[in-house]
């Protein structure tokens, strides 16, 4: 035999065939094992020092190349293939099991679509989603929500996608798991169990009201409440600016992580703005929560009224709701989606309830000079064919109920003077004289009394709230 710095061939080839075997058991550990041992120069008896002798690079590589006396031996231990390979010291990876994705919910999306696009077979998205429905209706999915997917890794390329377990939290911020099981998928939802305490979250604007409340931790479920509760009587495009406050007191529902993630009651939301504080409280009346001002004035995002006939005095209806009317001018069948009320030029028109202008319009088509209110979230008024706006009165202003926001004439598509008025609920017109409309109110007598009391209280609770703890604070940053 070849001997190579005093040791045979054999030897060699021996060592080098348990050195290939151990090594990888010896210097990596199984998933979830122990740390491996760097003392393993004399693991099962191989002589490691002899290798390392031997495995340094290309040199070692070429003396494997060259030929040996006894072929039968490298024929049986395949030194061919050994002498290809690269024997430096670097560890292989281990293998590769589990793959892990993540996705987000996109409008339109269905949640077999998202199981099809990570390459899964159709019989198993059939089973998936049958079980996912029994524990959560999959027409609630919502955009924005991510699903984290763990995926087999050992399937073969272009072979079916095989799920092993996915998840995403839901609205309620309860868990859905579905998991594959040797007797098929199984779903279930794990109930997030929340406590409640009363906080109060006191910030600074600094950009926005919704940036600023968010960087100091609130999710966007107790923002968005916060904003109703004063959407009538904070501007939040005009009125806020960096430097001005705000305070929230609410019970916030908390997670086993000690997160806020919703407000189970807002009770109490102030704005400090150079136009002075704009404050509401919380008041349960006839069993509707709804918020007021210190004046026992209803907030208009909790209760609203508005006019049926919004004139300085009443006046001849001349023309009525009539989504088939013929149209006076040009006689074309033509939907008729308010109300005409004839008056006299020049009579003051009313802001049929609290609201905001958003729009003010010279000339536009067939409505002529007229203004736009929003109400609320739900209702809209447009008036239309004024003569003239008041003084003052611009996109964006503030109005109350009764407000003249206009006086009456015939701009536009019109036979003569008269007013003609329309309401939105949800972004669909209604009759203003048949339909059912909210009726708002401010509190008096005992009720009044009522609502001083629970506002003395909710100014109690305000100094005895524990304070909400920002992101940064929390973390000592």
């Amino acid at each position: 035999m070849l001997i190579f710095a005093g040791v045979s061939k054999a030897d060699w080839i021996s060592q080098l065939v348990r050195f290939e075997r151990n090594f990888e058991a010896a210097r990596t550990p199984a998933i979830g094992g122990s740390a491996p041992d760097d003392n393993f120069r004399a693991l099962n008896g191989i002589d490691f020092g002899f290798l390392t002798r031997f495995l340094r690079g290309k040199k070692s590589m070429a003396r494997l190349r060259q030929p040996v006396v006894d072929d039968s031996l490298l024929s049986d231990l395949h030194l061919s293939e050994l002498a290809a390979r690269d024997f430096s010291p670097a560890i292989e990876s281990p293998v590769l099991l589990e793959l892990a994705r993540f996705t987000t919910v996109e409008r339109g999306d269905t949640f077999a679509g998202i199981l099809t696009a990570q390459g899964l077979a159709r019989s198993d998205i059939n089973e998936i989603n049958a079980d996912v429905n029994d524990v959560f209706r999959l027409t609630k999915l919502q955009a924005g929500w991510p699903i984290s997917f763990r995926l087999d890794a050992t399937v073969e390329p272009g072979a079916p996608g095989r799920l092993i377990s996915l998840h995403f939290e839901d609205s309620d911020n309860s868990t859905v798991w579905v998991e594959r099981t040797p007797e098929g998928y199984t779903a279930h939802r794990d109930e997030t169990v929340f406590i409640s305490k009363l906080l109060v979250a006191e910030g600074t604007i600094e950009s926005t009201f919704w940036v600023d409340a968010q960087a100091l931790g609130l999710p966007y479920q107790v923002i968005k409440k916060a904003e109703q509760a004063q959407q009538c009587v904070v501007d939040f495009k005009r009125d806020i600016s960096p430097g001005d406050s705000f305070r929230i007191l609410f019970d916030a529902l908390i997670d086993s992580n000690g997160k806020v993630v919703d407000a189970e009651k807002i009770h109490y939301v102030s704005f400090d703005t150079r136009k002075g504080r704009r404050e509401v409280f919380r008041f349960v009346n006839e069993g509707r929560a709804s918020f007021y001002d210190r004046q026992a004035r209803r907030s208009c995002s909790s209760s609203l009224s508005l006019l049926r006939e919004p004139l300085a005095r009443p006046f001849r209806m001349s023309s009525p709701f009539n989504p088939k009317r013929k149209h006076p001018i040009t006689g074309k069948i033509r939907p008729h989606r308010g109300v005409d009320f004839a008056a006299p030029r020049g009579t003051r028109i009313l802001a049929a309830g609290d609201g905001v202008v958003i729009a003010k319009r010279t000339h536009s088509g067939g409505y002529g000079k007229h203004v736009i209110i929003r109400h609320d979230s739900t209702y809209e008024t447009l008036y239309a064919h004024m003569s003239r706006f008041p003084k003052g009165l611009r996109v964006g202003s503030r109005v109350k109920q009764s407000d003249i926001i206009g006086y009456v004439g015939t701009t536009g598509s019109s036979t003569g003077n008269h007013l003609h008025y329309e309401i939105k609920k949800n972004g669909r017109h209604i009759d203003p004289l048949k339909s059912t409309l909210p009726r708002g109110q401010k509190l008096t007598g005992d009720k009044k009394s009522a609502f001083e009391d629970e506002q003395r209280a909710i100014i109690a609770r305000l100094d005895q709230a524990e304070a909400l703890a920002s992101p940064a604070a929390a973390g000592g940053g």
